[in-house]
């Protein structure tokens, strides 16, 4: 507001008017925030709900706890496990061993076929007569 503005006078609740009622008077038992004037109805029973909530909810770690050193022990396992199984595969032929093993091998066959004749002449067998 400006200086210069005359201040506005402060309206005052009409007679028929129906005030408000407070949150306190509206609501039993629920506190109200502000300077103090807090409703301690049901304190206690309030208290204990949430200490008992508070139980509740340390027994559940506790609980969950337990599962976490079970888990922990399980995943070491497993890991062991785990690091037995990659010596294995380790263990196994590579792509290029198998590759050079089949190549090996065609290079064998194709040989014994194109000089079967010599082979049969070095060993000393007779080729079977041919029927044309």
């Amino acid at each position: 507001m400006n200086e210069t503005e005359p201040s506005k006078p402060l309206r005052k609740p009409e007679a028929h008017e129906v005030l408000k009622p407070s949150v306190g008077e509206a609501m039993p038992g629920v506190l109200q925030y502000g300077v103090g004037a807090g409703r301690f109805e049901g304190m206690e029973a309030r208290i204990a709900s949430l200490e008992a909530h508070v139980d509740h909810i340390r027994d559940d770690i506790g609980d969950m706890r337990l599962d976490l050193k079970e888990l922990t022990k399980t995943m070491g396992a497993s890991g062991a496990g785990m690091r037995e199984f990659d010596s294995r595969i380790d263990s196994l032929p590579t792509k290029g061993w198998m590759m050079a093993t089949l190549l090996i091998l065609t290079a064998v066959i194709c040989a014994v076929v194109i000089y079967i004749d010599q082979i049969r002449h070095y060993l000393g067998v007779v080729p079977p007569p041919s029927s044309l």
